[in-house]
């Protein structure tokens, strides 16, 4: 459980042959939850809350947990799954800024949802539309979040 056998699977994984050179060949490709047992890189055991990092040089494909992504790539994932999680349970819910920039980032919505989604996030009363459209948003998000397992 440690970042050096993070960076060590890493390396193993990178074209480059440094830790520094080599963070910078990954990108985040998906997100995901799970029922099932898995194992982090860094051999944190189980993890149910996975990051699915691809190398953009070679294609190769890495899985981590939420905690080692935000520390490898920087990316809020603990407040991207509690907010995919809340909406999940409820779609009347909010996502918050990190998950509706993170879709917006990765083309899941457009500039004007994206616009659209952080002006009414924090608004208590929505129009019929208003409420109607976040709710369309929510749908495209969790459907790019995976859940596997269980249910």
């Amino acid at each position: 459980m440690s970042k050096y056998q993070l960076a060590q699977a890493i390396l193993k994984l990178s074209e480059n042959p440094t830790w520094e050179l080599a963070r910078q060949e990954w990108q985040l490709l998906q997100i995901e939850e799970t029922d099932d047992v898995q194992t982090c890189l860094c051999g944190h055991f189980p993890i149910k809350e996975l990051c699915v990092l691809q190398n953009k040089l070679n294609r190769k494909v890495a899985t981590v947990g939420n905690c080692c992504v935000k520390k490898f790539l920087g990316l809020p994932s603990n407040k991207i799954f509690t907010a995919v999680k809340r909406v999940r349970k409820d779609n009347q819910k909010s996502l918050n800024t990190e998950t509706i920039k993170l879709a917006h980032e990765r083309g899941w919505i457009n500039n004007w949802e994206k616009d659209f989604y952080l002006d009414v996030m924090r608004k208590r009363i929505l129009t019929d539309r208003q409420s109607a459209k976040k709710l369309q948003i929510n749908e495209k998000v969790l459907q790019r979040v995976r859940k596997t397992g269980g249910e």
